[in-house]
């Protein structure tokens, strides 16, 4: 259960920011994905915790950018618990624009995140397992570099003391069960409201 009065900071690229950036006010918007939802979820069914969510998520994030702006968007916030999602744009950006991230490369930049936020903080830790649903030809041609990646979270879990939420399994095991992948993610990368719908419950499911 999360503690009385916490501060939730949400991390990460595109799925997190969910228009964040674009709204009139970016510091304290939410955006309309699984950060806004659990936002409302916890101010409508968990009004007594008091818990107070920021959602720092960029648009075309990779680990690169997080580690550059780690400070101000992290550090010096000094959240009650940080959740952290990225990674998929490490694999993307490989195939439409050329830029490499090796899985070595993935793997010290979150071991410098992860390690930033243990000696700096003392945030309790939920980091989000990347997915990829292979709705169109490209995303599929995109899944080994995308696996190399996750192999690299799963080494981490074992090692961090983290709060482990894996959501390509949770997609995955609605697809095996009839879920159409379009009804979670219309381009295999960005959920639908849907798809965030289920990811703030699985959220929602391992941290309260």
């Amino acid at each position: 259960m999360l503690n009385k009065n916490s501060l939730i900071l949400f991390q990460g690229d595109s799925i997190t920011d969910t228009g964040r950036t674009d709204s009139a006010d970016p510091a304290s918007s939410l955006g309309y994905g699984y950060p806004a939802k659990i936002a409302e979820t916890l101010a409508n069914d968990y009004a007594d915790l008091g818990a107070s969510v920021i959602n720092r998520g960029i648009s075309g994030n990779r680990t690169w950018d997080l580690l550059e702006r780690w400070d101000k968007d992290c550090i010096d916030i000094k959240p009650d618990y940080f959740s952290l999602l990225i990674g998929v744009n490490d694999t993307w950006r490989r195939y439409d624009s050329g830029m490499i991230t090796t899985a070595e490369e993935y793997e010290t930049n979150m071991r410098t995140l992860l390690d930033r936020v243990v000696k700096e903080t003392n945030a309790k830790i939920i980091l989000l397992n990347i997915f990829l649903l292979d709705v169109t030809p490209d995303k599929a041609q995109m899944r080994p570099d995308l696996v190399e990646k996750q192999e690299v979270i799963s080494r981490l879990i074992k090692e961090y003391d983290v709060t482990y939420i894996d959501i390509q399994k949770k997609f995955d095991e609605m697809v095996a069960n009839g879920t159409p992948m379009t009804d979670l993610s219309e381009d295999g990368v960005h959920p639908t409201d849907f798809g965030h719908s289920v990811i703030a419950a699985e959220w929602l499911k391992n941290v309260l």
